[in-house]
């Protein structure tokens, strides 16, 4: 393997990591602005009433399960 191939690898992956970190900052900065944006536009009781309903969905209601509490 000559050396400028084994330098071209290696400034491959550098830009491969690179591209992979700013992706991620750019995608965690987007989410957190357009999360927050929603809440202001649908409002704060809105977005809790919409996250006590995915609880309910997935089963875990906040509430004690009195059935296990019996045995």
């Amino acid at each position: 393997m000559s050396k400028a191939l084994s330098r071209r690898r290696a400034a491959f992956r550098r830009k491969r990591v690179v591209f992979f970190a700013v992706g991620a900052a750019l995608g965690s900065a987007f989410g957190l602005v357009l999360g927050s944006l929603l809440t202001f536009w649908l409002g704060e009781g809105t977005v809790r009433t919409i996250q006590r309903g995915i609880r309910r969905i997935s089963g875990d209601d906040g509430h004690p399960n009195f059935d296990l509490l019996l045995q």
